[in-house]
């Protein structure tokens, strides 16, 4: 006897359209992705300043309408296509970075977030070094952010691969840090520049003690490990 249970088959059909639309969307030339720009905000000196921005990918699907990050990029990673949707981020993110570096603000940088398979990839370092060069941005205003789950796993590897991205002279942020098992010890042995609280941590700073206790000691650790 079969059982027939409709909440089950309405989510894998759903699963089935997104992942036969982005299939097309990527063939299509990535028209439905879009790359939004989140302002960097600089507060030192006591004015906020804008220092630059980091690129987020939204898909806005034709036939399926808004899907959420959260939903479309691990699918993304499951049917191997968060490589050419990564490279068209960091491409794009590139060449609007240099029009803001043309336009007069030349310090301006832009952020781009890598995933595990990204990173994992043996060509990553020659795909960040050909980004650069087909838009003509200089390494110094990109950065790169990595997760620290994904920091901390395999820490001999990631040390070796953020190194060689290092050296062309980018820079690297640690983000989410506060949500995974990393110790300072390997917070100490990746280079990185700079370091990114959990918003977690963020949003109710001004009343939560041990949020202010948190922030006050990755301050301090970043400023220890320069």
């Amino acid at each position: 006897m079969a059982t027939y249970r409709e909440g089950i088959d309405s989510v894998s059909g759903r699963r089935l359209d997104m992942e036969k639309n982005m299939r097309d969307a990527t063939v299509e030339g990535y028209r439905e992705f879009e790359v939004y720009y989140q302002p960097i905000i600089d507060i030192q000196g006591g004015r906020d300043v804008c220092a630059g921005a980091e690129a987020l990918i939204r898909w806005n699907s034709a036939k399926l309408g808004f899907i959420s990050p959260a939903e479309f990029i691990p699918l993304a990673e499951y049917l191997g296509l968060i490589n050419p949707i990564g490279n068209y981020v960091l491409t794009e993110a590139c060449t609007r970075c240099k029009r803001w570096n043309e336009s007069g603000y030349s310090n301006y940088k832009v952020n781009v977030n890598l995933s595990v398979v990204q990173l994992l990839q043996p060509d990553i370092v020659e795909t960040v070094e050909k980004a650069l060069a087909d838009t003509g941005l200089s390494p110094k205003n990109l950065t790169l952010e990595v997760t620290e789950s994904l920091a901390i796993n395999d820490m001999e590897r990631m040390k070796e691969i953020l190194n060689r991205i290092k050296s062309l002279g980018v820079s690297l942020a640690l983000d989410d840090f506060g949500t995974g098992y990393s110790s300072l010890n390997h917070i100490r042995e990746i280079p990185i520049d700079v370091i990114k609280v959990d918003q977690s941590f963020v949003k109710d700073l001004a009343e939560d003690a041990y949020s202010q206790s948190f922030i006050k000691m990755v301050a301090e650790l970043a400023e220890t490990i320069g």
